[in-house]
């Protein structure tokens, strides 16, 4: 713009300058007529041909100042459309082209992406300075929004951890107090168990005593069947009141090092004829390695439990009953499995809770009592169903045991 109006008033100069370089010549040459007129001893036909010339040159150099002052007044007017469009047309866009990155950085802004920034708009401007200023607030809003995502993690994270620790905490919470009435059921079981044991067991053997010998002397079949059937369910009660001593009354644990997948082969062929009368296949599969400190009798007794309550749990004639042991992070594990009609799960937690038997037969004993003699040896057994498909019972002892643990219950205070 500056250029353009300078060379306007250069043009303007030059132009004035010219004008009056051709005033001063109408001015000389005018005055030189003047005295031709004047003269008395001019000629005048002379005079009047000079006189023509003069004014025929006069007009002829107006004429050309005219043309070149019409020239020039086209070059200006044209010069100013140009300049005018070149206005029109560049200075829209120059305001516009950065008006509408910043309209697309707002709305990219607006969707969350605050990584975008503003390019293309260097310079000393108004404009650059308002795009700089928005790439840093851009920049400000994406450390503080990384940072709060940061944060929301790491809350999240601590909100997961305490979640975690708060089930933990209350699932062993409850277990605590499961335990504490299994103990307090054990401790009235107990208190129940040793008061009548006595007058109860002293009778029962008496009674067996004179069944046995009434059997011997009875006079028909019938008589015997009857006396035999009366002697099972003598022989029955005394079994049940063996049960409640054992499971209130800590008895002395006889730790050995034994083979456990001795004990289990004992076990499986004690309970093969029964297996064998309902038609249901015994598999076992011997994983262990190397002898475990076991009491033989109560880990037998704890495998012929599991093993008869997987066999009565099968279908006559097509059931399978798998036993296997295995060596696992420093434990023993024996799994007993059966296809059979498995454990509702409104069941499961029940199961080892004393009296309480799925069997209509049964005394609700037998798991409780297995319980208590796999915890005596430190270890744990837990079971898995699913109706209609079948039950799993795992035994897991550890192989190492503290001393002083195994000396407490070897001695019968566990």
């Amino acid at each position: 713009m500056l250029t353009l109006m300078l060379i306007a008033g250069g043009l303007s100069l030059y132009n004035a300058h010219k004008l009056n370089e051709a005033a001063e010549n109408l001015e000389g040459r005018y005055s030189t007529l003047y005295k031709l007129f004047t003269s008395p001893s001019s000629d005048l036909d002379s005079e009047a041909g000079f006189g023509k010339e003069m004014v025929e040159q006069a007009v002829t150099i107006v004429g050309e100042q005219v043309k070149y002052n019409y020239t020039f007044l086209l070059v200006i007017v044209g010069a100013a459309l140009l300049f005018g469009g070149m206005i029109a047309v560049l200075f829209p866009w120059k305001i516009t082209r950065p008006v509408e990155r910043l309209v697309k950085a707002t709305q990219t802004v607006k969707k969350g992406d605050y990584s975008y920034r503003i390019t293309g708009l260097e310079g000393t401007g108004e404009i650059s300075t308002l795009a700089g200023s928005f790439n840093d607030m851009l920049s400000n809003i994406e450390d503080t929004h990384n940072s709060n995502l940061e944060l929301l993690e790491q809350t999240k994270r601590f909100n997961e951890t305490l979640r975690e620790k708060i089930d933990e905490a209350t699932l062993a919470i409850r277990e605590q107090q499961n335990e504490l009435i299994r103990a307090e059921r054990l401790a009235i079981i107990g208190e129940f168990a040793t008061r009548i044991a006595h007058e109860i067991k002293n009778p029962l053997s008496g009674i067996t005593v004179a069944l046995e010998i009434m059997r011997g002397k009875a006079g028909s079949e019938e008589q015997e069947h009857s006396i035999t059937e009366v002697l099972k369910e003598v022989r029955r009660l005394d079994g049940i009141l063996r049960d409640l001593l054992q499971l209130s009354v800590p008895k002395k644990m006889d730790f050995r090092e034994i083979d456990p997948n001795e004990v289990v082969e004992r076990s499986v062929i004690l309970v093969r004829p029964r297996a064998e009368k309902k038609g249901v296949s015994l598999n076992v599969r011997h994983g262990a390695s190397g002898p475990c400190r076991l009491d033989y009798e109560k880990c037998q007794q704890v495998l012929i439990n599991l093993l008869i309550n997987a066999i009565d749990s099968t279908e006559p004639g097509k059931g399978t009953v798998s036993v296997e042991t295995e060596t696992v992070d420093g434990a023993l594990r024996i799994t007993v499995q059966d296809d059979g009609s498995g454990i509702p799960q409104s069941e499961i937690e029940k199961i080892f809770e004393p009296f309480y038997s799925s069997k209509k037969q049964g005394t609700g004993l037998g798991l409780p009592i297995s319980k208590k003699i796999i915890e005596s040896h430190s270890g744990e057994i837990t079971v898995s169903s699913e109706e209609g498909k079948g039950s799993q019972f795992t035994v897991i002892i550890p192989y190492t045991r503290r001393d002083e643990e195994l000396t407490a219950k070897e001695t019968g205070s566990a």
